[in-house]
């Protein structure tokens, strides 16, 4: 949180952005201190937050040293007002702030600009263990000081300071975990653990502190899957498929796998702090996490549509339902088909690397200048194995299938796909190989170094101190993957696998399937296939450089009066200029070879100015309004000078797609209104407003002029060096607007019997005129992220010892961003859901010989809620039919906390 101030809140209750490490001291009117020691004691710790900030501010903190409230940072910071999470995989990674996906949002640690592991800006928040979180802060409104704002918010995750805490705290903690979907398949578990330990101490009079934090997690995470791939009226396009009845729907394809991770991740927190008197503040902090997840993926899909293998697959014994007035096949049997038994293997390591070094020198009474080093880097080494088998022949499957959007699982008779001596290695689905790996690597890099200047001033009735600064940033992100073919040795024949290299088999059961082959496909690998690079276009542009310079300058006023004698009005006023230079190098991919490489980029300055007043009219009640232009620089892989380009032998004319690196931010003007009322120092309730105009939105775009200068025209002599591209580029935008409604509530404000009593409450609307297709796009797709409807709501009691607290967060459906074949990222239309979770603890009292013992059990996703999509029909009918349905499971965590 890097607080310098005498007078600034303590470590567990963050204070504005500019009394941060990277930021200045300013004149803050502080609540009475509060003893963090529990569920209601943090919640007082956040409402000081909320209510001392200048800006609009949202803010958890931890009951304890490492005891967020929730099983990881992603669930806790989604229980904001106006915030939710994206699950990925069953856990909780990606964080959407009023309606906007992750990539537009800034994250920090301890006020500085954080690496991403993925390959764009979206923090995965997966990567840092809540037990070495002390505190989150979520800036709603832009403050001049803040450096890495997002478009739609700022995360700010901060580390314990250990002179503020100001007493030794030793503390270990363990639990145990179970999945309740159980061991699903050979190489799998359904139990881990987790671990954590952590040390504050302070020295010499309290002049040195010393804070250090481990933790470690072994996590599984089980998953039921199954999905509908596509709907369509084939008659339409004159290829009718059998015995279904004319212009009837019917799917087109299915899929159902279980996967079972494991998840590794090691995290490290270390703080140095030094302040051997009023003049002189010095702090270190080092964060490392090292993040392995094993995946095992085990399943069966197939094709039906009149296209695959020249028909080879219809239907018999359809039953239709209607759907709108459509006949929709919901039943029957498909002829033909030959599933294919899918085995693979995905890996991933994560490394994740962050220090920051921190000065404040107090050059006179009213002069202090702080000056702030930091580096952060993220590395990724990830490797995507697919291997096939299958019976050699057609097969007949009855099915009936769910036609009612995100209604369950599909049912599909299928043959026994277990069998060792019907079953074998081939390309069921003649994709063109036996199998495919692809091994990727990224790295991410940012340098940062800030100076800043604050001088209090005495004399004004108004401006109570000014800050001036500037802050210097490199970020470099490279990304490069290899893709290759596996093909079966001896010609590629199909073969069986021999009885020795086979494992148990895995039941679909839950998808009607039955069970399958099951292997170790890194095992068997090179035994049974040659292993060839074959890399196509797409494959070759997924490598690209991207840099980044960044210069940000800044000042800002910060104001405190009296306007009458019961109103109070605070607040600051303040302009940065940042100014960017970026850059790509890529590759000019055609025919499956690289043709040319190529470096390209632009420069850009944005003025942007931010107000924060806030209106304290005595007795709790506080009106803030916020007003800013802000920017978010273009998605990381939209930036890359990947392409496919050539000249056409016949027109002498350019044509290409790929990345832009000449794209410019994102630009949005802001407005931001919110009445409080403070009900002691736990309890509020808050009324906000907001509206955000989107000056330019990036979307593809063929553009007719593009400046070809600089590709390889690989030999073919163009006539002009301009021509028509397919790109991301800047375009119209449009408004983003909401209303955020939340309250905190003590219960022994209503009765004293109700002590230890108390709730959590927030809803909030957004909606948004975006097209992210542009102008006369698709009109049902929405901007990515944006659910229209987000509540949270969390009761808990806490009395002698005992706190129980359940909590359900709820996000209407929305257009999802994810990882999809090959690497590539998709939309996707996802359901609404409600995730209920439960945390029971009990501390043993002073009194007792176990006096500093907290046992606990904790239940994740306690009502098991289903990750859930939709599809449009392919016939353009405006019909949503099921898509994904998947289950994870409950995850179960009882353990002990001990303190000292």
């Amino acid at each position: 949180m890097s607080v310098h101030a005498e007078e600034a809140a303590k470590a567990d209750a963050a204070p504005d952005p500019q009394a941060t490490d990277a930021g200045t001291n300013t004149d803050v009117e502080t609540l009475d201190a509060v003893k963090v020691t529990g569920i209601r004691a943090a919640i007082a710790s956040s409402v000081e937050t909320k209510n001392e900030s200048t800006s609009i501010v949202e803010a958890i903190s931890a009951e304890d040293i490492g005891k967020l409230p929730d099983i990881s940072i992603a669930d806790s910071i989604s229980r904001l007002p106006g915030l939710t999470t994206q699950r990925v995989d069953g856990r909780s990674q990606v964080i959407h702030i009023r309606g906007m996906s992750e990539q537009f949002a800034g994250t920090l640690l301890n006020g500085r600009e954080q690496v991403t592991t993925g390959d764009n800006r979206g923090v995965e928040f997966d990567q840092y263990p809540a037990e070495l979180i002390n505190a989150v802060v979520v800036y709603k409104t832009p403050d001049a000081s803040l450096v890495g704002q997002g478009l739609s918010g700022t995360v700010d995750m901060q580390t314990i300071r250990p002179l503020d805490l100001g007493e030794r705290r030793i503390v270990f903690s363990g639990q145990g975990e179970y999945n309740s979907l159980g061991d699903l398949t050979d190489g799998g578990d359904d139990t881990g653990y987790r671990i954590a330990a952590s040390y504050v101490d302070q020295f010499r009079d309290n002049t040195i502190g010393v804070a250090l934090g481990v933790a470690r997690l072994d996590s599984p995470f089980q998953e039921q899957h199954y999905k509908a791939w596509w709907w369509a009226n084939t008659d339409l396009w004159g290829a009718p498929q059998g015995a279904k009845p004319a212009d009837a729907i019917a799917l087109q394809g299915a899929e159902g796998w279980i996967k079972s991770r494991e998840l590794q991740r090691d995290g490290v927190m270390g703080v140095f702090e030094f302040k051997p008197n009023d003049a002189f503040h010095s702090i270190l902090d080092v964060y490392y996490s090292k993040f392995d997840q094993d995946e095992i993926t085990r399943g069966a899909m197939w094709t039906n549509d009149p296209w695959w293998n020249s028909g080879a697959a219809s239907y018999s014994s359809v039953t239709t339902t209607t759907v709108d007035g459509v006949p929709v096949v919901n039943g029957g049997t498909l002829e033909g088909i030959q599933p294919v038994v899918r085995n693979d293997s995905n890996t991933r390591e994560d490394k994740l690397y962050s220090i920051g070094w921190n000065n404040s020198f107090k050059l006179a009474d009213t002069w202090t200048l702080d000056a702030d080093l930091s580096y952060s880097r993220a590395d990724r080494d990830q490797s995507q194995l697919e291997t096939y088998a299958g019976a050699l022949g057609g097969q007949s499957v009855d099915f009936s299938i769910p036609v009612g959007v995100g209604s369950g699982y599909g049912n599909y008779a299928l043959p026994d796909l277990s069998d060792p001596s019907s079953i074998y290695l081939w390309d069921p689905q003649y994709w063109g190989h036996d199998g495919r790996l692809e091994d990727s690597t990224q790295k991410d890099t940012i340098k940062a170094a800030r100076l800043n200047l604050n001088h209090v001033i005495d004399s004004s009735d108004f401006l109570r101190s000014y800050d001036v600064g500037v802050n210097f940033s490199k970020r470099t992100k490279e990304k490069s993957s290899q893709v290759y073919f596996a093909d079966l040795k001896g010609g590629g024949a199909p073969t069986l696998v021999g009885l020795s290299d086979l494992l148990g088999s895995t039941s679909l059961g839950f998808a009607g399937m039955g069970n399958i082959l099951t292997y170790d496909p890194r095992a068997i690998l090179y035994s049974y296939y040659d292993v060839v690079l074959n890399e196509s276009d797409d494959d070759l542009r997924k490598d690209f450089i991207v840099e980044e310079d960044i210069k940000t300058f800044y000042a800002k006023a910060n104001i405190d009066l009296d306007l009458t004698d019961q109103v109070r009005l605070r607040g600051n006023v303040g302009v940065q200029y940042v100014r960017t230079d970026q850059s790509s190098t890529g590759f000019n991919a055609t025919g499956g070879t690289i043709v040319g490489a190529q470096t390209l980029g632009t420069s850009y300055g944005d003025i942007l100015p931010s107000l924060n007043l806030v209106a304290d009219f005595g007795n709790g009640w506080m009106t803030r309004f916020g007003a800013a232009k802000e920017m978010m620089r273009p998605r990381i892989n939209d930036l890359g000078a990947y392409s496919g380009a050539g000249v056409s032998t016949t027109t002498g004319t350019w044509s290409g797609s790929g990345g832009n690196p000449l794209l410019e931010p994102y630009r949005a003007r802001s407005v931001d209104l919110s009445v409080e009322k403070y009900l002691g120092d736990s309890s509020y309730v808050a009324l906000a407003l907001f509206y955000k105009h989107l000056e330019s939105y990036v979307y593809t775009q063929t553009i007719d002029n593009w400046d070809f200068s600089g590709y390889d025209d690989n030999g073919n002599t163009p006539i002009s060096n301009y021509g028509t591209y397919s790109t991301p580029a800047n375009g119209e935008g449009g408004y983003m607007r909401g209303a955020e409604f939340s309250t905190v509530l003590a219960g022994d404000l209503f009765h004293p019997a109700l002590e230890g009593f108390g709730m959590l409450l927030n809803a909030s609307y957004t909606e948004s005129s975006i097209d992210p297709d542009g102008p006369g796009g698709s009109s049902t797709d929405t901007i990515p992220g944006l659910s229209k409807v987000v509540a949270n709501a969390t009761v808990y009691y806490e009395k002698s010892g005992f706190s129980a607290r359940l909590s359900e967060r709820y996000r209407g459906k929305y257009r999802g961003e994810y990882s999809s074949l090959f690497g590539q990222r998709s939309y996707r239309y996802t359901l609404s859901e409600k995730v209920l979770d439960m945390q029971l603890s009990y501390d043993f009292p002073e009194s007792s010989r176990l006096n500093g013992l907290t046992l606990l059990l904790q239940v994740n996703n306690l009502n098991n809620e289903p990750f859930r999509t939709e599809v449009s029909d392919s016939n353009g009918l405006g019909l949503y039919f099921p898509e994904e349905y998947t289950e994870y499971g409950r995850q179960y965590l009882i353990g002990f906390r001990y303190s000292l």
